[in-house]
């Protein structure tokens, strides 16, 4: 069987794109022919440096520029077209990137329902902000999907259960759940237990809008002043990167709190194999792929009560409101031994990329039996 997956911007590299290299991955497991929808080629050894699994060799890449900039509110129907375009090529389309029902898509990875979701808009100022206008952007789409598409005939799979349950509120469907994958390489340090720690708490994500990387600071602020930050992250938007600079001279941490921007998956290894706590402060993220697999390299993980994250992340390290997560922090570094780390690894294992491509190949296989009877 052809089947097509789309996922454009996989040099986002980010959790989306670690599930699209690990799905189009286990579907050449499978046996199947796949073809690859990308906005601009993506050199194998720079998908390996950044995610840790490379495409495989077998897999088709069709490269299509995007004619306007990616995630924009008008870009959403340029991609909407060129799922339709993918179609063409493939008997079933796997949609990694877009997170809404066409009716020329069949498989759903959705990470969020974002579209005309109203809880999502009421989360984030950001997008509260021009809600309007972005409302009035996506009636189209809106109308398209009501009229249109037919959910009966789908696969829809979330990342977590908190995705599944805003998913069914926003559409009236509940869809599978599918944890993302963490990268085989984070499960390869079998020494990582060895390794020397230090003082260290690191944070790991996109240096962009709705991220409140910005928290970071304040928290170390409160905290034990032996205690350094490492800030990690893909630099999508330098508008971010400055306030976070700001606000670190402003606190007078310059000593104590470090950014580091576009870091490789081995640099990124590195990094977590020496320090033991992770920090995670973005409000009801969808899963966090980033904490399970700061997780399997034996951190301890503070991380806001909210999201998917209640749903691996165990009580007492989970905080309401800032103050509170500095004493998490600040405990965990303290109290930090090999026997909690340990524990931590064995929760992160439920997300190995095995796990994630037997999985989903017991629903993609499930689903094509379905569509022939």
């Amino acid at each position: 069987m052809k089947v097509g997956v789309f996922h454009p911007a996989l040099d986002w590299y980010g959790g989306a794109e670690v599930v699209a290299v690990a799905t189009a991955n286990s579907l050449i497991a499978q046996g199947h022919e796949v073809v690859l929808f990308i906005n601009r080629w993506v050199d194998q050894n720079k998908i390996k440096e950044m995610i840790g699994e490379p495409l495989s060799s077998s897999i088709k890449v069709i490269v299509k520029p995007d004619l306007l900039s990616p995630r924009g509110d008008f870009q959403f129907y340029e991609s909407v077209a060129k799922c339709f375009i993918l179609k063409k090529y493939c008997d079933i389309l796997v949609d990694t990137y877009n997170c809404c029902v066409l009716p020329w898509n069949d498989v759903i990875y959705i990470h969020f329902p974002y579209p005309n979701n109203n809880y999502f808009k009421a989360q984030f100022p950001y997008l509260r902000n021009s809600a309007a206008f972005r409302d009035i952007v996506r009636m189209p789409y809106v109308l398209l999907e009501k009229g249109l598409a037919n959910y009966d005939d789908k696969l829809l799979l979330a990342n977590s259960y908190f995705t599944a349950k805003a998913t069914a509120d926003a559409w009236g469907v509940i869809p599978e759940v599918l944890y993302p994958p963490i990268p085989s390489a984070m499960f390869d340090e079998s020494n990582v237990l060895l390794e020397p720690r230090e003082n260290l708490v690191v944070t790991l994500a996109r240096f962009g809008q709705g991220k409140e990387v910005e928290l970071i600071p304040k928290i170390a602020s409160l905290t034990d002043k032996n205690i350094k930050y490492l800030m990690i992250g893909l630099a999508h938007d330098p508008k971010v990167i400055k306030d976070v600079e700001i606000k670190i001279r402003q606190l007078q941490l310059e000593d104590r709190v470090t950014i580091l921007t576009n870091a490789s998956r081995q640099e990124i290894k590195s990094k977590l194999s020496r320090a033991k706590v992770y920090l995670h402060t973005k409000k009801d993220e969808h899963f966090g792929i980033s904490i399970a697999e700061a997780m399997a390299m034996g951190c301890l993980p503070v991380v806001h009560n909210s999201g998917g994250a209640p749903e691996f992340v165990p009580d007492q390290y989970r905080y309401n409101e800032m103050y509170e997560a500095a004493a998490i922090v600040e405990n965990a570094v303290h109290s930090w031994n090999s026997e909690k780390a340990q524990k931590m690894m064995e929760i992160a294992v439920r997300f190995s990329e095995t796990n994630f491509s037997n999985r989903f190949a017991k629903l993609f296989t499930e689903y094509c039996d379905s569509r022939e009877k």
